[in-house]
Order: C-alpha cells, then sequence, then structure tokens
C-alpha cells in the first residue's frame, strides 16, 4: 500500500458509520465503500489514507482496522 495523505479528521469522529462522510484537514472527502458501524468517540483524530491499486482505505487513530473508502 501506498500512503496518499496523512492528515486529521476535521472535528468529531464517532467511528465507523454507513452513511457518513468524513473529511479530512486536507480538504477530501471520503465515505465507506461497503457498510460498517463502530462506535468510537475520538476529537480530530489523525488519519491517514493508503492507496492499493484502485481502492482506498482509510486509517483512522484509535480504530483496529483499516476500512475501505472512496472519494466523495
Amino acid at each position: 500500500m501506498i500512503l496518499k495523505y496523512d492528515s486529521y479528521i476535521v472535528d468529531d469522529f464517532e467511528g465507523w458509520d454507513g452513511d457518513a462522510v468524513y473529511e479530512l484537514d486536507n480538504g477530501t472527502k471520503w465515505r465507506l465503500a461497503h457498510y460498517k458501524y463502530e462506535y468510537h468517540y475520538i476529537y480530530r483524530p489523525k488519519a491517514k489514507i493508503w492507496q492499493s491499486g484502485t481502492k482506498y482505505f482509510l486509517e483512522v487513530e484509535g480504530m483496529d482496522e483499516k476500512v475501505e473508502v472512496l472519494m466523495d
């Protein structure tokens, strides 16, 4: 995987929620490629976007796994 963006989530992060849009400090917005729900509150956590082929994955500080995302 190649690191594409190293940033922070804008405002509150409340975990993975199927219809949420995650905005990063760099202005990009991402949504989950597949439904997932897992609650975990963090204020402005560090976030990284990884690229593997044509797919992108969001890694958020404090969460156990990277999730596939689509640019919104």
